[in-house]
């Protein structure tokens, strides 16, 4: 399954992000068209220079230790606002079913903008709707301990519309 990363101009522009950019996904779910339509999402990088200065690969590193290399395969916008970006593993090996950590994501996302960090660049990571509340508070004080005052709220998405939101359905 292909996965999918937003792009944020700043962390007041989440709620819109999520309606607009849920729209899209759902729009290409329904069509079943375009690597948009059966993406994971996997957080959002908040960032004002990043979201029109989008990185055209990073190195993500799993949970098993290798490092992979990722090349954005395909972004749709609004420009300078936020920006969704299918992903794509350029290692044929990895290509399967790979689960990649809010760490890693973070990790890399920090390594292709390292001039930004002291800008403020915080990441919100993405969960599934039904994901038990009590396991993304776990895993977003885990974040917040390894990257203090760099985590922003979770966005929560529907694996079958697309849809995603601030507020967890559970």
């Amino acid at each position: 399954m292909p996965s999918l990363l937003l792009f944020v101009r700043a962390t007041d522009d989440l709620a819109r992000t999520c309606r607009q950019a849920g729209e899209f996904i759902g729009f290409c779910r329904r069509r079943q068209s375009g690597s948009f339509a059966d993406g994971r999402l996997l957080g959002a990088w908040i960032d004002e220079q990043t979201v029109t200065e989008l990185p055209q690969e990073m190195a993500l590193r799993l949970p098993t230790r290798e490092v992979v290399t990722v090349t954005l395969h395909e972004t749709f916008s609004l420009y300078g606002v936020w920006a969704v970006a299918s992903i794509e593993f350029s290692s044929l090996r990895t290509r399967g079913n790979v689960e990649l950590s809010h760490n890693g994501v973070f990790d890399a996302l920090s390594t292709v903008a390292p001039g930004h960090a002291e800008s403020g660049s915080r990441y919100s990571p993405a969960f599934a709707c039904d994901t038990p509340e009590k396991q993304v508070r776990a895993a977003i004080r885990r974040l917040d301990s390894r990257y203090p005052l760099r985590i922003a709220q979770p966005i929560y998405y529907d694996p079958v519309t697309g849809g995603l939101s601030l507020r967890n359905r559970e």
